[in-house]
């Protein structure tokens, strides 16, 4: 993986993260517990566990740029998790 994949990888998860904390007021309530599959900015859908957000994700976007966040009752950064590295 290139410096620029690992920078746009970061941005993407970055903007997701700052999106998801917008969202968690709403989300927390009718998803606790469940991880979040986030693209551009957008939730994507909802998994009981991080393996089917992740097999999901990696079916549709094949270059990485996503991220998974658990909604919990405090926002944590999950950072690169999620993203598969080639």
């Amino acid at each position: 993986m290139t410096e620029l994949d690992r920078a746009k990888i970061q941005e993407e998860v970055d903007a997701n993260y700052e999106f998801f904390k917008t969202q968690l007021n709403q989300t927390v309530a009718d998803h606790l517990g469940q991880y979040v599959l986030l693209k551009n900015k957008t939730i994507v859908d909802y998994f009981d566990t991080l393996d089917d957000a992740q097999k999901y994700a990696d079916t549709l976007y094949k270059d990485g740029l996503y991220s998974i966040q658990k909604v919990e009752n405090a926002v944590l950064n999950l950072g690169f998790i999620g993203i598969q590295y080639a």
